[in-house]
């Protein structure tokens, strides 16, 4: 059976930790039409010979949320729009953190179902970008039990690894 006859879906997230959190769910997301989206880094560009992947612009101005920051993510907000609308999921997934909150504000305009899983180093803290797309998310996971209380209508499962 090929893709197009599959569901579609998104799956969401930034590099580093996040991204290697999204692979744990290879053996899943396979079985769908899916595309996979991270930021454009030395480290994942590698990716596109194995996955059906898309970039996003990477974080700029470090940690900090400085200007080119917001001015990244607004551009990321663009393409996430484009990406959005030409694969077009019923369900986004991500694992965060700043690089899927675009995407999943505009799926939500969309109705999409959104499922967001909580950093699996967020043991007994928040983070900013789940908390600001967790009031809609359709579910929401963590996979700490401890995070669990931070998050009431959280889900727990416990870790992707």
């Amino acid at each position: 059976m090929g893709n197009r006859n599959k569901r579609k879906i998104i799956l969401i997230c930034s590099d580093g930790g996040h991204l290697a959190q999204i692979l744990e769910l290879k053996d899943l997301f396979l079985q769908y039409d899916y595309l996979l989206i991270t930021e454009k880094t030395e480290a994942t560009y590698s990716l596109r010979k194995t996955y059906n992947i898309k970039f996003l612009k990477p974080r700029s101005g470090g940690s900090k949320r400085s200007f080119m920051f917001w001015f990244t993510l607004i551009g990321n907000f663009f393409l996430s729009l484009k990406l959005l609308i030409g694969h077009f999921p019923k369900v986004i997934i991500t694992t965060g953190s700043h690089t899927a909150v675009p995407m999943c504000l505009i799926g939500k305009l969309f109705r999409r179902k959104i499922v967001w899983i909580l950093s699996f180093a967020r043991i007994n803290s928040k983070a900013k970008s789940a908390s600001m797309i967790y009031p809609f998310a359709d579910r929401f996971i963590v996979q700490w039990e401890t995070a669990q209380p931070l998050y009431p209508k959280s889900i727990f499962l416990g870790g992707l690894y």
